[in-house]
């Protein structure tokens, strides 16, 4: 019996359960709200609260101590999917390194992947992720701490991605798999049976209503114009539909219609795969119940900080002795060089004197101080000039990049018109349409999150004859926006 406990945000999920050949059996659902602000992003906030709330609960369940898995939903995973040759693990992890390299070079990292479909002979489909060493070990020295043994740690999303694998791609070719939690709505893309695409979105609304099938309607046609972008043919099947209450599924189907999505939607529910109470009621911790499936070694974190650890180690003690010995190789030329060095350094001062006290080189010098004093007062001059260059250069700049970067910020929310831009205050002012006013008020949110204003201000709703929602918004951007060009990039 092996035992999963499930962070994300500020919920805590827990599963009792084991892994067959044929399925994966549940014997127990456990569910708590994290206490407020100790877990953000899957990062504990709280060390302390935090681990007297879980010991309590713990003990209260009577859960065991040993064969623990961890599953972290959080962003300091960073993954991607790769093709590369059929080789052994250690050799895909070093070909994984390189192929993060362009991400990872700052900073020493922890990398792991999971294996893919895969129709070529030759080649291997991975999903590869990396994440720091320091965030795996703080998890360990957490659960230690607290007198729980934790086995592995996984991602949520590579342990998403096994979990599909292992189900809904053994049934379907192409398809979309849509899992609700608390706070976040998280979408799965397969295409061909081949894991293609993972997002993950915060969710305002109150499951059940009609903005939340707004929600989940705008993130099926999110991973549509994915599809059409990447040029991805084939026909989605079905969209999946877990974590929402099944009587709600009629509702959603309705909704998702009227605003244009047409392909089949049911509930994500695989009796054969998933076997325990209620294959409804598993589907509503499908995260947690995730950390049962097959990932193999490759995709255990505490299995490759360890490995990282011992490898270190391994090398240390050879590093010691070469170092010590090249130190003390090098100290005896160094005293050697030293020795000689102040020998001729005697003889080049005892030169120098005798050139400093020449006539000739005494009535240079005075020449030399009177030209200095020059140079000081054309290098003030100067300085003056440029600070009033720089001043200028203060001044933001509503270039064409800049709006571009806010026609891109609006697009999936609203219909963005600039109407004016003003170079002495440094304002930018369009008109925001939408059908809805709230879809309005999210891309407000974002244009207030984006370091490049200063403040964002908008006036009352109109209804316009186009039967949208109209609201003027006046930006005032950040000082010097507009003038390297990299506030625009992106």
């Amino acid at each position: 019996m092996s035992t999963v406990i499930y962070l994300s945000n500020q919920q805590i999920h827990i599963v009792e359960g084991k892994r067959g050949k044929a399925a994966t059996t549940i014997n127990r659902y456990i569910s708590y709200p994290a206490p407020q602000g100790t877990i953000i992003n899957g990062i504990i906030m709280d060390p302390e609260a935090f681990g007297t709330f879980l010991k309590e609960k713990w003990t209260e369940n009577k859960l065991p101590v040993k064969d623990v898995s961890l599953v972290v939903n959080s962003t300091k995973f960073v993954g991607q999917n790769m093709e590369i040759p059929k080789m052994q693990d250690e050799k895909t992890l070093e070909h994984i390194k390189r192929g993060f390299s362009n991400i990872d070079r700052s900073e020493e990292r922890v990398y792991g992947f999971i294996r893919l479909e895969s129709s070529h002979k030759k080649m291997q489909r991975l999903y590869a992720e990396s994440v720091s060493p320091d965030y795996i070990s703080d998890y360990i020295k957490f659960f230690d701490g607290i007198g729980i043994k934790l086995k592995g740690i996984y991602s949520g999303e590579g342990s998403m991605i096994s979990l599909v694998n292992a189900t809904a791609a053994k049934t379907y070719n192409t398809f979309m798999l849509m899992i609700a939690d608390s706070m976040t709505l998280t979408t799965v893309l397969y295409v061909n049976k081949v894991f293609t695409y993972y997002n993950s979105v915060r969710c305002f609304h109150e499951p059940g209503t009609e903005d939340y099938a707004q929600d989940l309607t705008r993130s099926a046609s999110q991973i549509k114009q994915f599809m059409q972008a990447n040029q991805l043919d084939s026909e989605l099947e079905v969209i999946l539909l877990a974590g929402v209450e099944e009587r709600d599924l009629t509702f959603y189907k309705t909704i998702m219609q009227e605003y244009g999505v047409q392909t089949k939607i049911d509930i994500f529910s695989d009796t054969k795969a998933i076997k325990g109470q209620d294959g409804i009621f598993a589907q509503k911790y499908l995260f947690a119940t995730s950390g049962l499936f097959e990932k193999g070694l490759g995709g255990n974190y505490i299995t490759r900080y360890q490995s990282k650890k011992v490898e270190k180690k391994d090398t240390s003690n050879i590093k010691y002795f070469v170092i010590l010995a090249l130190t003390l190789f090098v100290m005896g030329i160094v005293f050697l060089l030293a020795f000689l060095h102040r020998r001729n350094k005697q003889k080049e001062l005892e030169a120098l004197e005798d050139y400093n006290n020449d006539p000739a080189i005494l009535m240079q010098v005075e020449e030399f101080d009177t030209l200095t004093v020059r140079n000081n007062f054309l290098v003030g001059q100067y300085l003056s000039i440029a600070s009033i260059n720089e001043n200028l250069d203060t001044y933001p700049w509503a270039t064409s990049k800049l709006q571009k970067k806010i026609f891109k910020l609006a697009k999936g929310y609203a219909i963005v018109t600039i109407t004016s831009c003003d170079a002495n205050s440094g304002t930018t002012n369009m008109s925001v349409m939408a059908e809805n006013p709230q879809v309005i008020n999210e891309f407000i949110t974002i244009l207030m999150n984006q370091d490049i204003f200063h403040s964002v201000t908008y006036s009352g709703y109109t209804y316009t004859s186009e039967k949208l929602y109209q609201v003027n918004v006046s930006c005032v951007l950040e000082e010097a926006v507009g003038r390297s060009g990299e506030e625009d990039e992106g």
